[in-house]
């Protein structure tokens, strides 16, 4: 069967069969979108062929009155900066190690297959990447070593940006995290630091930088589109309830239309089994445009293969089981990178995978490198956006479909939610 037609489906809170802080200063001024909000505290941007991050163990204070909390920080900070880039450009990016452990760099949305070697204590790594698609980045330590240097805050994010980006006063990142004991970070706060002002529209680029942790966002009763799932363009369609869940490295770009008489807005970052992050955003100032602007439009599409033939695909069965402590994916056991691939591929291929959990937990599995389609449930269409991680609750079965696009040995990642010790991992080969 040819399937090419997109779900059409109302979607509201993007749960877990759909997917898987705020910014420092005031309000934009101006009428005229495309706004000029001031950078945030640790992002300012660097529009640079060479971009250079310090891994690094700190201090840092999360709330006033609290003391410094022990941390691994890039260039010292939680988050790390925002690295900036635009669509097309190539860049060295020099990452050092003053750790007392390995480490090395993974980009959550590249999707060029590369798992480097760690890098030892001490020393220095240049790579060098090519960025041909736009979208909102996430850069961490490794996939399958590094999941305990991610609890403790080396995360950042990396923007690449289209030639013209949507319609919008401010731009506003979002790194969602951890700290230790169980605290939600947005921006290596404690709370969020921002102020909206009625008919502002802010461009939200939200990252889950937590290592095993679902995350709802949510704005009750704002006016959210998504716009962006996983570093890929897709059909924007309203929030139901200016909700949004996020599993464990997931990225999203939000416009948000600000509504509303005040004083204040309800934000809320509730963690799947775990505390809630409340607090109220002030809203504040005359609104800034008498009327609303037009709905957001899509955004330039990336090279990603919109439609998939499904008559010669090859059928994949991936089984999560085990448990939260000893999980497997496709009969295997891996925690390290895989020594030989459970799949094989040519490049070009449609492969279809059927994702069962039969494990007690609920787990988010992650596609290196690779951009999939939600499936319906009989082949018949599927969501209206790609995604490299979707979550996958016990009993439940989910089906990806994706084009096979870059030659290598690619990784697929079960993480267990709420679960320490890292995901379990097979890889698959495309020749």
């Amino acid at each position: 069967m040819s399937a090419s037609r997109l779900s059409r489906r109302r979607f509201g809170a993007l749960g877990l069969a759909g997917l898987g802080a705020a910014a420092l200063g005031a309000a934009g001024q101006g009428a005229g979108p495309f706004g000029s909000g001031r950078v945030l505290a640790n992002t300012a941007p660097v529009r640079l062929p060479l971009l250079r991050l310090t891994a690094a163990a700190g201090h840092v204070s999360l709330a006033a009155d609290q003391p410094a909390t022990p941390i691994l920080g890039y260039d010292g900070a939680v988050p790390g900066p925002v690295l900036r880039l635009r669509r097309g450009e190539t860049a060295d990016i020099v990452l050092r190690n003053d750790l007392a452990e390995p480490t090395g760099l993974h980009l959550a949305g590249w999707r060029m297959p590369r798992e480097p070697a760690p890098l030892a204590p001490g020393a220095e790594r240049s790579e060098r990447f090519a960025f041909p698609e736009a979208g909102t980045l996430l850069y961490r330590p490794l996939l399958l070593s590094g999941e305990a240097q991610l609890r403790q805050g080396l995360a950042g994010l990396l923007l690449v940006d289209e030639a013209t980006p949507p319609l919008h006063d401010r731009e506003v990142p979002l790194v969602l995290a951890e700290a230790p004991g169980g605290i939600m970070l947005v921006n290596g706060r404690g709370g969020p630091d921002l102020t909206v002002r009625p008919g502002e529209r802010l461009w939200l680029r939200i990252a889950n930088a937590t290592a095993n942790r679902v995350l709802r966002f949510a704005l009750p009763d704002q006016t959210l589109t998504l716009i962006a799932l996983d570093s890929q363009p897709c059909e924007p369609f309203p929030l139901d309830g200016g909700r949004l869940v996020l599993g464990p490295g997931q990225r999203a770009e939000l416009i948000w239309d600000v509504t509303g008489a005040g004083p204040v807005l309800p934000l809320q970052i509730a963690r799947f089994g775990g505390p809630t992050l409340s607090a109220d955003i002030p809203l504040a100032g005359p609104p800034l445009r008498d009327a609303p602007l037009p709905p957001p439009r899509p955004l330039p599409p990336n090279a990603v293969p919109q439609a998939m033939d499904f008559r010669r695909a090859l059928r994949w069965d991936w089984t999560i089981g085990g448990t939260a402590e000893v999980p497997t994916l496709a009969g295997r056991e891996d925690r390290a990178v895989p020594a030989t691939p459970a799949f094989r591929a040519r490049i070009g291929s449609v492969v279809v995978v059927t994702i069962r959990n039969d494990a007690p937990v609920l787990h988010a599995l992650h596609l290196q490198g690779q951009a999939a389609r939600l499936l319906d449930g009989l082949d018949d269409g599927w969501k209206p956006y790609f995604l490299d991680t979707v979550l996958v609750a016990p009993g439940m079965t989910v089906r990806l479909a994706f084009v096979t696009e870059q030659t290598g040995r690619l990784l697929v990642t079960s993480q267990p939610i709420n679960a320490d010790g890292g995901p379990v991992a097979i890889a698959y080969d495309v020749t």
